[in-house]
């Protein structure tokens, strides 16, 4: 095959494979961001200002479906709360293994001058076990990245990782010590050029010509 198209191939997936590392950094970093401020969020044991959690109930489908990620943002005042809102909640009276519930408000009661938000889910036949007040809310939902959780739990796993973080670094790295051998050896055979002295216009421009082939090769 001519050396001039293994060098286009050769440089296309070198692009390819860069193209994708950036891809998956920033994945990974959205991933990290996600797992820290959550970590930092339970071990604080206070409202952040932004979070992220992934649905593993299709209790809200078909508007939020398991493995999406939603963002939820936190509320300051119960009067930014209204019935329909989607919000994220800790409840006692919902056996989630102390995870919070993202459900929608169904209603609202007011007993003795203080707020109580009845939640359902859209899939579930009736409204939840129940009420819980404005300290239980963490934040209402504002957005949802659709089947973001499917490619957090991929990557968290062995051949995930594996194949979409490991063996892509592998290759840049791998493309670029090949490229930086030819740089070297080019660099060796332009060394090896003797002076020229003394020579008539014809041979110093087959000289130059040489030289620039051989540095054209490394780009």
């Amino acid at each position: 095959m001519n050396k001039k198209v293994i060098n286009t191939i050769l440089r296309i997936l070198n692009i390819f494979f860069l193209v994708i590392f950036v891809i998956l950094f920033a994945i990974a970093a959205f991933l990290a961001f996600y797992i820290i401020t959550n970590k930092i969020s339970e071990s604080a044991n206070y409202k952040a200002p932004i979070r992220f959690y992934t649905i593993v109930s299709p209790s809200m489908e078909p508007e939020i479906k398991v493995y999406d990620i939603i963002i939820s943002k936190k509320v300051k005042n119960e009067d930014d709360l209204d019935i329909g809102d989607v919000i994220t909640f800790y409840s006692k009276a919902i056996n989630t293994g102390r995870y919070t519930v993202t459900h929608r408000i169904h209603n609202i009661e007011i007993e003795n001058g203080k707020k109580y938000y009845i939640t359902k889910g859209d899939n579930n036949p009736n409204e939840d076990d129940g009420r819980i007040t404005f300290e239980n809310i963490q934040g209402k939902v504002i957005y949802v990245i659709p089947s973001m959780g499917k490619i957090q739990k991929f990557i968290s796993s062995k051949i995930g990782w594996i194949l979409i973080v490991l063996l892509p670094a592998v290759l840049i790295i791998l493309f670029d010590l090949i490229k930086l051998t030819k740089v070297f050896r080019i660099k060796k055979q332009i060394d090896g050029i003797e002076p020229v002295k003394e020579v008539d216009r014809y041979k110093e421009t087959e000289e130059n010509k040489r030289i620039r082939a051989l540095v054209e090769k490394a780009d």
